[in-house]
């Protein structure tokens, strides 16, 4: 049985590639209107950016997302 959860409880969580790299923490989601999928996560970035991150005007990471799942209060993203 999937569980489901709701945007307003991602929110906030931190971001974790696979591989374990901490993006940072969710800001917001981006939902494609032909698809209904999640298109990209926009992520508070605490790092460095560099000319490969992507921003948006507020300087949160545009990360596109393939997968992700929630594991001990972390979202984990490929």
């Amino acid at each position: 049985m999937s569980h489901k959860m709701f945007r307003k409880e991602l929110i906030g969580m931190r971001v974790y590639t696979v591989g374990g790299t901490d993006l940072g923490e969710l800001d917001d989601i981006v939902i494609d209107n032909d698809t209904g999928l999640v298109k990209y996560l926009l992520i508070r970035f605490y790092g460095k950016t560099t000319q490969h991150h992507k921003t948006d005007g507020k300087g949160r990471l545009i990360y596109p997302v393939n997968e992700m799942m929630v594991s001990d209060g972390h979202l984990i993203v490929s």
